[in-house]
């Protein structure tokens, strides 16, 4: 096992920063900068999960907060879809870090980094044409 140290925490976690631009994932993106600093494929994908725990959390308390402000007009969001939501999301989400970590045991990410990579310039160029 590698040991990151305190600044490959931090290159990690500045490639995950660079998932704000359209194509690149943020998963993607820290466990290619794992990979770079020695980590091995099933040691990134688990730091790239363990980064992504706070974003999640950030992400849903600030939407909770928003609702909180202004609730939906149509009594739309309420607790228990609010819960049923949460609850298909986490174990949806589960099941794909469970896949995706079998599949890294024995594969690469070159062909999710290609189909990203054409996402990407697809996004870009819809971008500029409008």
């Amino acid at each position: 096992m590698v040991e990151l140290g305190w600044w490959g925490a931090v290159a990690v976690g500045v490639a995950q920063a660079f998932a704000i631009f359209p194509g690149i994932s943020r998963s993607g993106a820290t466990i290619a900068v794992g990979l770079t600093l020695g980590l091995k494929r099933a040691e990134a994908a688990r730091f790239s999960f363990l980064l992504a725990v706070p974003v999640v959390l950030g992400a849903g308390g600030s939407q909770l907060l928003d609702l909180a402000r202004h609730p939906a007009p149509d009594g739309s969001a309420q607790p228990s879809l609010i819960l049923l939501g949460f609850l298909a999301a986490a174990v949806s989400g589960y099941l794909a870090i469970g896949f995706l970590m079998r599949y890294l045991r024995s594969r690469s990410l070159y062909l999710f980094a290609g189909y990203t990579a054409l996402i990407g310039v697809l996004a870009i160029s819809a971008a500029i044409t409008g």
